[in-house]
């Protein structure tokens, strides 16, 4: 079994490479499920509804300008509006054993700044997907 460590993952929104900055990352795919149990039926039945995918993050803060790495100023210019992702599990090279997860999500929820005296200063992602999830294996 291949095991790996999620110590590489490449993140990117809106264009820019946020990779260096993940402390944590979760892609959450999801679907709403839609009932279709006929009177016969012994168990509930379900067909895919529509997609209700989330992001979950925390990456350390950078006030930087905007630019590849710069959290702060890449949020506060994407606040608002829809901005294309990339995520792989395994750093920027795609491949069968590290596929691309991509779409777009809508930036309505992120804490500028976050932390404790002695820690580094995070910002906290929520993120809605507004759109279906495309995996790429290449």
């Amino acid at each position: 079994m291949a095991i790996y460590m999620s110590q590489n993952t490449y993140f990117s929104l809106g264009g820019y490479d946020l990779s260096d900055h993940v402390q944590s990352l979760s892609l959450t795919i999801n679907y709403d499920p839609v009932e279709i149990t006929a009177l016969s039926d012994t168990a509930h039945k379900y067909a895919k509804g529509l997609a209700s995918h989330s992001i979950q993050a925390t990456l350390y803060l950078d006030q930087a300008v905007i630019g590849a790495g710069a959290v702060r100023a890449v949020l506060d210019s994407l606040r608002g509006t829809s901005a294309a992702f990339i995520i792989a599990p395994a750093g920027g090279t795609f491949s069968a054993t590290n596929p691309k997860y991509t779409g777009s999500v809508f930036v309505n929820g992120y804490t500028p700044v976050s932390g404790s005296t002695g820690e580094a200063a995070t910002v906290d992602l929520s993120l809605d997907v507004t759109t279906d999830i495309t995996i790429a294996y290449a």
